[in-house]
């Protein structure tokens, strides 16, 4: 909303004050044709006829023996007219033309001016002279009242001759501005002014103690500086309604009139101060700040020149000064035009007070009205302009606040989800520490398990870390001890194995020649074939284990060529088929009909072949059977080798083609097999690109499944 209801709260004490002034100056100018009924004559109603002494040596007698066609009938236009250093002579008469007395009382409104004399003829003698004016004692007036007075009883009947002298020593104007009233209606005058006086003064003094609260408990500088205004206000009001002179300085005119032009210029400062404090010229329109500054400068330079005795040339500076209100508003807009709820208070309190005093001076000039009532709504609007002032000011702190409460919402806002990004990155860092820490643990576990692994203790195990990574690196270095224990077993093993291989037919070689040489054995053709399948098993199985050898070194070689596996197959049938007859064994093989054209080595293949159909029936109990099925595919061709029992335990099935590796012992030792043909298969299958396994077979024996693409070029 643009208006908060606080600021409509101040709007309407404010318009009470206003309707409490307006109530107070009902009593002024009734109109009425006779004084004793109307209470208040001014204006022609008066009869004013004015004179300019130039020379400024006119007495009163000189005066009285002047013709009336002399003097200029004082008429509504005159009564503004701006009458400057010199004398003006002002006369009329009051007639009672009742029955009884009657005390009347004539003033002049207008305080501005140095001095003012009445002399009042009755009969053609003098009966009162008094007088008034800035620059006369309050003790030497009639009446010891701020306005120049006079005070006179007509009797019934009677015929008064009243006589005004208006004089300025200096360049200041002076106005034509008289009222004639009756004693009543003078006092009741004096008391609706006191009274107005005090709403007038009531409520900026309320303004003032507002803004010394306000400064007290929200520590603004322009709460202090407008306090400051505000006083400087009240003292420039004092100056010119006269009240310095009838109640502060008492009979001291020129410090009164001194003061009234200090008071001016401290208004001037404090108004500047005010507009600097409150729209912040410095942070936005540092040119403006600029400007301001200097005319404080200038209102302190005026103070220091009215000091020092000059007083015209430093009032028309003040005059001039004073209308820097006019600019504060254009300051406000260039400003702060994109934060207009922020200055919406200090606008309308400079407009108000802008338009009266521009209505005030047109008025004045062009509409012929008096200073006495143009003062009294400056004052107004002046009232309008401090309270609208201290609805700002207040406005003002209450944005400041609503924003520092947003700020310090935001900012707690931000600070907590700070402080839980901070929490929340303290916890990732200790949990990395923590890990950091645990993986330095491990590796260092890690560095002292191998160690002792590459020392040859490959019975020692890495326990598991407590993160995925660190668990599989701990199971992979297990493993590979495992692996190094297991192949030092199976090296331990296979030396084993190849020197009691190697030792059985040297043994036996060594027994035949040891009985040709002793004559036990006769040497014969027999003896000879003897030695000679002796030597012949020592050379396949030295062969065996080259070729074995060389496979842990390079691929296997092969030929490759295109052939077709029926004819193969077809050729060896035959062979397998007694081979098997001879052990007491059926041998079958399955394949579909067709050719089936492979590109493979064909001399490796028949020796895989052969070394497959051999083991098989080697180790298959009589009566049994050993089946070879061929399943071809689009792009590869499988090959399944089954026999009946004995069977083989799973466990053992994974190491069948590691070299000289034997499940059955004592049924190898019955084959008579070297237990390397199953790794020379192996490294056949892998040299064509192919994968072999052995498991358990359904008809209870064992079954291989060899794996092998149609050609080696598709791969």
């Amino acid at each position: 909303m643009l208006f908060s209801l606080h600021a409509i709260r101040h709007l309407v004490l404010f318009a009470t004050c206003v309707l409490m002034c307006f109530s107070a100056e009902a009593t002024d100018s009734v109109a009425s044709v006779s004084l004793k009924q109307s209470g208040d004559l001014s204006g022609e109603t008066l009869g004013l006829r004015y004179l300019r002494d130039t020379r400024q040596t006119l007495t009163i007698g000189e005066l009285r023996k002047l013709s009336e066609g002399q003097f200029s009938v004082v008429r509504q236009r005159d009564v503004n007219q701006r009458f400057q250093r010199g004398d003006y002579w002002l006369k009329t008469s009051v007639h009672n033309a009742s029955k009884a007395s009657m005390t009347w009382v004539l003033r002049h409104p207008m305080p501005i001016t140095d001095y003012v004399d009445y002399w009042i003829f009755t009969n053609g003698a003098l009966v009162t002279h008094a007088a008034g004016g800035d620059r006369t004692l309050m003790s030497d007036r009639q009446i010891p009242y701020r306005i120049a007075s006079v005070r006179h009883t007509s009797e019934a009947g009677q015929v008064s001759e009243v006589y005004i002298r208006l004089r300025n020593k200096q360049a200041a104007p002076m106005h034509l501005v008289f009222a004639l009233s009756d004693e009543v209606t003078f006092l009741r005058k004096i008391s609706n002014d006191q009274l107005l006086m005090g709403v007038l003064y009531g409520i900026p003094c309320a303004l003032v103690v507002y803004a010394l609260c306000g400064w007290f408990i929200n520590g603004t500088p322009s709460s202090l500086v407008y306090a400051g205004y505000v006083l400087a206000i009240m003292g420039s009001w004092l100056g010119i309604n006269g009240q310095l002179a009838e109640y502060v300085f008492v009979d001291k005119p020129d410090i009164a009139n001194f003061m009234l032009v200090v008071f001016f210029l401290l208004a001037t400062i404090a108004n500047c101060m005010f507009v600097r404090e409150f729209l912040q010229t410095k942070r936005f329109m540092p040119r403006f700040d600029k400007y301001f500054g200097g005319v404080i400068i200038l209102a302190i330079a005026g103070i220091v020149l009215r000091a020092l005795g000059l007083q015209v040339a430093v009032i028309q500076v003040t005059i001039v000064l004073l209308l820097t209100h006019a600019i504060a508003p254009v300051v406000a807009i260039l400003v702060l035009r994109g934060r207009a709820v922020f200055t919406r208070w200090y606008l309308v309190a400079q407009l108000v007070y802008n338009a009266a005093l521009l209505i005030g001076i047109a008025g004045v000039r062009f509409a012929e009205l008096s200073y006495e009532n143009y003062f009294f709504y400056c004052q107004l609007a002046f009232i309008a302009e401090v309270v609208l002032l201290g609805v700002a000011q207040q406005d003002r702190v209450r944005i400041l606040q609503r924003e520092k409460s947003a700020f310090e919402q935001k900012y707690n806002t931000a600070l907590q989800v700070n402080n839980a990004e901070l929490a929340k990155q303290l916890e990732q860092r200790t949990c990395q520490l923590r890990e950091a820490q645990q993986r330095s643990e491990f590796m260092a576990a890690v560095k002292t398990t191998t160690g002792r692994i590459a020392n040859g203790e490959f019975g020692v195990r890495l326990a598991p870390g407590e993160s995925p990574e660190l668990a599989d690196l701990a199971s992979n270095v297990n493993v590979m001890a495992a692996s190094l224990s297991r192949l030092e077993g199976a090296r331990k093993r296979w030396i084993a194995d190849i020197s009691h291989e190697l030792r059985i037919p040297l043994f036996s070689l060594l027994c035949e020649t040891e009985a040709l040489l002793d004559g036990v054995r006769t040497i014969n053709k027999r003896a000879i074939a003897s030695i000679h399948e002796e030597v012949m098993r020592l050379s396949r199985l030295v062969s065996d284990l080259h070729e074995v050898a060389l496979t842990y070194l390079r691929p296997l070689p092969c030929t490759f060529t295109s052939w077709q596996l029926e004819a193969l197959l077809m050729k060896k049938k035959s062979e397998y088929v007694r081979y098997a007859q001879e052990k007491g064994l059926r041998f079958s093989v399955h394949m579909p009909p067709g050719a089936l054209l492979v590109k493979w080595d064909k001399g490796r293949f028949e020796q895989l072949l052969d070394n497959l159909v051999q083991n098989s029936i080697s180790y298959t109990d009589a009566p049994g059977a050993v089946t070879l099925s061929i399943k071809p595919g689009p792009q590869r061709v499988t090959i399944t080798l089954e026999d009946t029992s004995p069977g083989i335990d799973p466990a053992d099935a994974k190491h069948l083609f590691e070299p000289l590796y034997r499940a059955d012992i004592a049924r190898s030792r019955r084959a008579g097999g070297s237990g390397l043909g199953l790794s020379i298969c192996q490294a056949i299958i892998h040299a064509h690109l192919g994968n072999i396994t052995a498991e358990p077979s359904p008809m209870g024996g064992l079954a291989i499944r060899i794996d092998l693409p149609h050609s080696t070029d598709k791969i």
